[in-house]
């Protein structure tokens, strides 16, 4: 979605580092509250909606001492959950669209398709959805199998993580990147140039180095299972689903992706062939 934000380099590198100082500052705030109130966690645990796996309606309940306040609160948060879904359901589009766009996914030419008028994805939304819904029902089946699934989430998560983190220390480490000042030559492809947000010397490479070792701890530590020596319904399966995804990625793309996926698509001018525009515009007489 950075494509369509004004000035992206500096305005999505503040959004996410806002979003995570306001998200972590709130989050910590209710940890703090939820704990203050939940005297007995083994009878929040054992009631009614405790065992149906929502401890915090009790937790609400115990709190307020009301079944209409404790309602209130829950009704918000299942607002939020509503809000939150609808996010992650443009979230997940968006990315498959423009995955789709770039010609990494089966059905490229369908999926890629926006519709006039409204400008929504709308195979993508439509992929989205029925995936979700799908990966949802297996929870009807089998737990086990349907927290296999959603195990992938952490790994998938870090690993392109760590990749990228690691690529982007090893050109620190080399100067393979440039500054901007010193880049002019805008015929020259694959070339790497600092954004105006950035953390330049000593201190950037420290943190891109705790990165890199942080997204290999918890990569490592997401295929551990919950419990020692557990048995095939406690097991934690995310290793085979992360390599199988992968494996099947890595088969797709050299049997018949390779002919079509040369890398993003590039829809954006480049800042530096974009300045010569704006010269060569502030020159012209019209």
């Amino acid at each position: 979605m950075a494509e369509e934000v004004r000035n992206a380099d500096v305005t999505v590198a503040w959004s996410m580092l806002v979003t995570t100082l306001l998200n972590g500052a709130f989050g910590f705030a209710i940890v703090i509250a939820v704990l203050f109130v939940t005297v007995d966690v083994e009878s929040v645990l054992k009631s009614p909606t405790g065992m149906l796996g929502y401890p915090y309606m009790q937790i609400f309940y115990n709190s307020v001492g009301s079944k209409g306040g404790a309602t209130g609160m829950t009704v918000i948060l299942l607002i939020m959950t509503v809000c939150g879904t609808i996010a992650a359901l443009a979230t997940a589009s968006r990315l498959i669209w423009a995955f789709a766009r770039d010609r990494g996914l089966p059905f490229w030419r369908h999926v890629s398709k926006v519709q006039m008028g409204s400008s929504i994805p709308v195979y993508a939304v439509i992929i989205a959805s029925i995936t979700a819904c799908v990966v949802g029902l297996i929870n009807i089946g089998s737990a086990a199998a349907f927290n296999d699934v959603i195990s992938l989430s952490v790994s998938s998560l870090y690993l392109p993580y760590i990749i990228t983190e690691t690529f982007l220390l090893y050109h620190r480490c080399t100067g393979g990147i440039r500054s901007r000042s010193s880049f002019d030559d805008t015929s020259e492809p694959n070339v790497l140039i600092w954004g105006p947000f950035h953390l330049p010397g000593i201190f950037g490479i420290a943190v891109n180095l705790f990165a890199v070792c942080f997204g290999i701890i918890i990569f490592v530590f997401s295929f551990f299972p919950a419990y020692n020596h557990p048995g095939a319904e406690f097991m934690n399966y995310s290793v085979l689903m992360t390599f199988a995804v992968g494996i099947f990625a890595l088969i797709y793309y050299l049997v018949w992706a390779r002919r079509d996926f040369n890398g993003p698509i590039v829809e954006v001018t480049p800042y530096a062939a974009a300045q010569s525009v704006m010269a060569l515009d502030s020159k012209d007489p019209k």
